[in-house]
């Protein structure tokens, strides 16, 4: 599930339908006058976004390690990935208003300033506040930093070929920062401390905000403003907040209590005020037209739901591994190097059906396969040896995800046309990021409530700890059977908008 922005606004899509060569794709990046190499361009803009992909997932297996040092329970640690996923999915109808507003490489400039210094904070942190607090603010910045970026590619290719070779690698960042995370999180915890998972940004971050001028040029200040609704963003950022926030806090406040249905019932009121708002907007932040394809629309609900259980897996299998198995940061991210095997695989498979024989296919049978390895991962126990339980589950996971990933991709933004693959791609960026942090919030209030249970009927501590894990495995391995049964509806529907359209 590629994660981008929501800059691609109708005013930035609709330069990008005007364009009809690679010099006026140039120029529309760089100054009047100034040659660049767009190749540079795009290696530059993926820089930023593969550090915000790898930061998605390179806290999962310093977990551990930070609780213990910082004091977090068991519930407030999923804090520490939510509270990312939460701001990085909620600010990103802001983020989009702001890259129209100020430009493209402005707010590039500003937020990746942001986020490095979110991130310094994150590597001195000195209690659980401070952490969560400042990984909030790292989401932030990476809801502005990720949809400026996805702006500067989108105007320096404008080519259908070109903007689909560009998005196709942007893509495939996913996959790879996902991997690249889980391993070099491991690897800091292991040789250096924890909080060198942070401190890696400062350098990263550095070297690229001084190729910024040299690589790409000044925003043009007489191209015409386009003002964001900002309320409408304001509304929906709201309803995320709240809704998460309170899911997260149901071990607390269980799901019966007032405190709860309250916060539920205010979630669903923002949420409709986000709709009606959409609906009276003069510019809306989600355009009606891209509303209107069936197929896009439904890609998203799938990525949605899908999200909720693949990072979900990545939070507990880390626990799992270091907790309850004994294994070391960098034992454990060396044991997900099969599951980035698999799904590299899976992707090389899916790219040969999609060009043989459309997205149905891969886009269905993929999260099938991953449910399947789900379900294996449900079965582990304190006992479970890696090559004879976990290694076969991380492989089938892997290979399902990557034969799916590509399909959801080409479907829900290369099948959007060129006029709307920018808004289509930030829209399921922001489904994956929502679902993962919901996703997350209720596994882990599943999890520990069911691990009570079972210690209070006289489980040991560690069995009811993974017994509390296959619970939550098990729903997810139904989110992606939900998501294979979404994925046939998703394959059926786009076979038939190509097949009206041509």
């Amino acid at each position: 599930m590629a994660s981008s922005g929501i800059p691609a606004t109708e005013s930035t899509i609709g330069a990008g339908s005007a364009s009809s060569g690679a010099s006026d794709a140039v120029a529309a990046a760089v100054s009047p006058g100034r040659s660049v190499n767009p190749k540079l361009v795009l290696l530059l803009v993926c820089v930023a976004q593969f550090v915000l992909l790898v930061d998605d997932t390179i806290v999962n297996v310093a977990l551990p390690t930070i609780g213990d040092d910082l004091d977090f329970t068991e519930s407030s640690l999923s804090w520490v990935t939510n509270a990312y996923f939460l701001t990085f999915g909620g600010f990103l109808l802001i983020g989009g208003g702001l890259a129209d507003l100020l430009g493209r490489r402005r707010l590039f400039g500003i937020s990746l300033v942001l986020f490095v210094l979110a991130s310094a904070v994150c590597g001195i942190a000195p209690d659980s506040g401070v952490l969560i607090g400042a990984r909030a603010a790292q989401g932030i910045a990476g809801a502005l930093l990720s949809p400026a970026a996805l702006a500067i590619l989108l105007a320096t290719f404008r080519q259908p070929a070109e903007r689909a070779r560009a998005l196709g690698t942007w893509a495939a960042l996913t996959g790879l920062g996902a991997a690249t995370g889980l391993l070099l999180g491991g690897a800091l915890v292991e040789w250096a401390h924890w909080r060198w998972i942070f401190l890696i940004n400062l350098p990263i971050g550095a070297l690229t905000l001084l190729a910024l001028p040299r690589v790409i040029g000044p925003d043009d200040r007489e191209a015409a403003r386009r003002v964001p609704d900002f309320a409408g963003a304001a509304i929906g950022t709201a309803a995320v907040l709240t809704l998460v926030y309170t899911v997260v806090e149901t071990p607390t406040h269980p799901w019966s209590s007032t405190r709860t249905l309250l916060g539920l019932a205010v979630a669903a009121v923002l949420a409709l005020g986000f709709a009606l708002r959409q609906r009276s907007a003069a510019e809306p932040l989600l355009p009606r037209a891209l509303l209107r394809m069936r197929h896009l629309v439904l890609a998203d609900v799938l990525v949605l739901v899908a999200a909720g259980g693949l990072f979900a897996m990545f939070f507990f299998l880390t626990l799992y591994m270091q907790r309850i198995q004994g294994w070391s940061p960098m034992d454990t991210g060396l044991a997900f190097l099969p599951f980035s095997v698999g799904m590299g695989l899976g992707a090389a498979v899916s790219t040969k059906l999609i060009a043989n024989r459309g997205p149905l296919l891969p886009v269905s049978v993929g999260p099938a396969i991953a449910a399947g390895g789900m379900w294996l991962m449900s079965r582990l126990d304190e006992h479970s040896s890696y090559t004879g339980h976990l290694l076969p589950a991380l492989v089938v996971t892997g290979l399902g995800l990557g034969v799916a990933f590509v399909a959801i991709i080409h479907t829900a933004t290369g099948g959007a046309g060129e006029g709307e693959g920018g808004v289509a791609s930030a829209m399921v960026t922001t489904c994956q990021q929502l679902g993962a942090a919901v996703g997350i919030a209720v596994l882990v209030t599943v999890a520990t409530n069911h691990t009570k249970d079972r210690m209070a009927s006289g489980v040991l501590a560690g069995q009811a700890t993974v017994d509390g894990f296959s619970r939550a495995f098990e729903i997810q391995a139904g989110l992606m059977g939900m998501a294979a049964l979404l994925g046939i509806v998703v394959g059926v529907a786009t076979e038939r908008h190509h097949a009206g359209r041509e």
